[in-house]
């Protein structure tokens, strides 16, 4: 593509990126940053999507080292991937680091995207930290950053992890008042993390929800919740969830 001149969209242009960044490859990934500048992409644009791609393989030195040579343009870059510094920093697990990066991009005007706010309730809820996410969450919306779908779903699988089931259905049950509605991912999320601490009935009860929202449950979902209830004994439940699996299939075959 690049020998023939063909402008590549974006998303393709990450997609390469990301392998080249995965595979080591830093030269060809340089060589395709400069090739982008010289086809229409912004340089910025150019910069952020290769520091990004960098990021999300870990090879977080070389990202800020990019950024801090960015010359003129390290102002205008900065606003673009901060974010995924910000990310690469905590999955290191230097939270200092990270939040450093957050208060000077505050005092420079920027306020932290949902994304660096998600980032920081993942990290809080790893290390078991719960009330500093609740901190996190109530912070993004009193600065109306409005969480997403991918914080509540973080929040639900945190707190299950910490034992926290009861905080893990109120997300939940929130997220169904108020949006924004949990979709099929955060179904799945909260049925594994159920089933995993040896609540499986309680995931039995969120296909029925599942059916309910009209999202449709998949193979997986009603094998996770077979296999645990199963592992729980309760057998008699186990089979009349593989028996909803094949009425649902005989359904939608009578559908098609």
């Amino acid at each position: 593509m690049m020998k023939s001149k063909y402008v590549p969209d974006k998303e393709f242009v990450e997609i390469y990126l990301g392998c080249l960044c995965e595979s080591d490859k830093l030269l060809d990934a340089r060589k395709c940053v400069n090739f982008l500048s010289e086809v229409g992409f912004s340089t910025a644009l150019s910069y952020s999507l290769y520091i990004r791609a960098l990021c999300r393989a870990g090879n977080l030195e070389e990202a800020v080292k990019l950024l801090n040579n960015a010359g003129a343009e390290r102002e205008t870059l900065n606003k673009y991937v901060y974010g995924s510094i910000v990310h690469g920093l905590l999955r290191k697990g230097n939270l200092e680091a990270a939040l450093s990066k957050v208060d000077k991009m505050k005092e420079a005007g920027v306020s932290p995207s949902v994304h660096v706010y998600t980032s920081l309730v993942v990290h809080y809820l790893k290390e078991k930290e719960i009330e500093k996410a609740k901190e996190v969450l109530e912070t993004m919306k009193r600065e109306g950053c409005k969480p997403t779908i991918v914080t509540y779903s973080a929040l639900i699988r945190g707190y299950v992890g910490a034992e926290k089931v009861g905080d893990a259905w109120s997300v939940f049950n929130q997220m169904k008042l108020e949006g924004p509605s949990p979709d099929f991912r955060t179904y799945s999320i909260f049925m594994n993390c159920l089933c995993r601490i040896g609540r499986s009935e309680e995931a039995l009860g969120l296909i029925s929800e599942m059916l309910g929202d009209k999202i449709v449950p998949s193979s997986v979902n009603f094998r996770t919740v077979f296999y645990g209830l199963n592992r729980e004994g309760k057998h008699d439940l186990a089979r009349s969830v593989w028996q909803q699996k094949l009425d649902l299939a005989k359904q939608r075959k009578s559908i098609t």
